[in-house]
């Protein structure tokens, strides 16, 4: 019988579609859907006739587990009542999104049940299909064992033509690399697998990269990252030079740019006269955003709404980092061709950013 295929286009009319998406597996059908890195397949943990017609399909050996698609904290902490705090702390840095975190659970009597590995996406239909199902789920990548996962829904049905009882099309996987699997027991961390987060960021949680974007890269995002340099200095005690040896990187990116520009000559003039010390954009040349750039930042931080959504569009895993500038989620709008006043006014509010950023970051 061939595969049904549901195409979810239309975000509006999602709830319908993942419903009986939640219905197929229930009743112990495979279901493959598009999360922020690749397709997977998904199969009710309480159906064992469905967990073992997976790993057959799969080809997969009885002895590599599949990871559980969890809609939160809570159902790792319900298996895993002595969670280590280091999970704890990668869950809450880098959940939802592209981390599989793997760890020691227990039975409901307490008894040792194995290393399970947890994965919450970023992805918003992953996301409904795992709360529509309403049971835990198993989703190993959507791809024979061995080969590349599948990152749109034909290549699924290529794969698959089939075999499958549903596949939900939900335009293709942005993202065309795994989650990074990290496992975790006591005290010791190992990455099992590095994918779409590096494995320098698992490894130097403490270590914070701010990278700020505009359009031009000449005005406003130069200037705020001068500001937040000069703040972390000051709230640190020691010289800007200094501030990598203590954990901190400041950058900053144009959508746009003209590559090689200077900072503007008004916000070079801004940036010497409006501050004690001047803050020296002397030296800045512009730079497009790039994805290496956007995949070393811990916190991506863009002064217009558009901007944050034409990064999120190819990144969405990255949800929780991309972020605007304005707590209230207000422009920053470009001062270019304005007048001075103007700078003033946008060098006043991006000091006033920096204190609290600069905050948000050292402990």
């Amino acid at each position: 019988m061939a595969t049904e295929v549901l195409r979810v286009l239309d975000r509006g009319a999602q709830s319908e579609e993942l419903a009986r998406a939640g219905a197929i597996l229930r009743a112990g059908g495979l279901v493959a859907f598009p999360t922020e890195t690749v397709y997977g397949i998904a199969v009710a943990a309480t159906e064992p006739a469905a967990v073992e017609r997976l790993y057959e399909l799969k080809q997969r050996p009885r002895s590599k587990p599949m990871s559980m698609m969890v809609a939160g904290m809570q159902p790792v902490r319900e298996r895993c009542p002595e969670l280590p705090e280091k999970a704890v702390q990668l869950m809450k840095r880098f959940w939802p999104g592209s981390l599989t975190l793997v760890v020691p659970t227990q039975h409901a009597d307490g008894s040792d049940a194995g290393l399970i590995g947890f994965r919450y996406p970023s992805h918003p239909l992953a996301q409904g299909l795992v709360e529509a199902a309403g049971v835990p789920l198993l989703v190993p990548s959507a791809n024979l064992s061995g080969e590349p996962p599948a990152t749109t829904a034909d290549e699924v049905l290529a794969q698959f033509p089939d075999q499958l009882d549903l596949v939900i099309d939900g335009g293709p996987a942005q993202k065309g690399l795994a989650s990074t699997v990290v496992k975790i027991e006591g005290d010791e961390l190992s990455v099992l697998r590095e994918g779409a987060i590096p494995q320098w960021r698992i490894e130097q949680p403490n270590w914070a990269h701010v990278l700020f974007v505009c359009t031009g890269n000449t005005d406003r995002s130069p200037l705020a990252a001068g500001l937040l340099r000069r703040q972390l200095a000051e709230t640190i005690g020691c010289s800007e030079d200094e501030l990598e040896d203590r954990g901190y990187r400041v950058s900053s990116a144009g959508l746009a740019p003209e590559e090689g520009a200077r900072a503007s000559r008004r916000t070079r003039r801004i940036a010497e006269e409006a501050f004690d010390p001047p803050v020296d954009l002397e030296e800045h040349r512009a730079q497009k955003l790039t994805q290496e750039m956007l995949e070393q930042a811990t916190r991506v931080i863009c002064m217009e709404r558009a901007q944050r959504e034409q990064i999120l569009a190819f990144f969405p895993h990255r949800v929780r980092e991309v972020m605007l500038l304005d707590p209230e989620g207000d422009d920053i709008h470009d001062p270019a061709g304005q007048s001075m006043q103007v700078y003033k006014r946008l060098a006043r509010r991006l000091d006033a950013a920096a204190i609290l950023i600069a905050g948000s970051l050292v402990p």
